[in-house]
């Protein structure tokens, strides 16, 4: 999802190409380490999904930022379920009671 939201159409020019090189590089990468870890534990797949977000929720944020828009919103990539953890979205959903 991250991915084709970088390539988007309407997302061309305005997201730098080193940004989206970036996303590009570390979304591959983290699907490569993916399909050869298929059975690691959950704490490597959230510390992949937390790699990935290091490297992508500062441009999207900037990004959204610079068109008005809150993040979130719009099409905004949802990371909670990346990597394919069991519960490792870490937001209000995921167990926590919101709290």
């Amino acid at each position: 999802q991250t991915e084709s939201t970088v390539e988007a159409e309407k997302m061309k020019g305005k997201i730098g190409e080193d940004d989206k090189k970036s996303i590009i590089y570390k979304v591959n990468e983290t699907l490569s380490w993916l399909d050869a870890n298929q059975s690691a534990e959950k704490d490597e797949f959230e510390h992949q999904q937390k790699e990935i977000e290091k490297v992508c929720t500062p441009i999207i944020t900037k990004l959204y930022q610079g068109m008005g828009g809150a993040p979130g919103a719009g099409g905004m990539p949802d990371f909670s379920g990346a990597g394919g953890a069991p519960g490792a979205g870490g937001g209000p959903d995921a167990g926590s009671g919101g709290r």
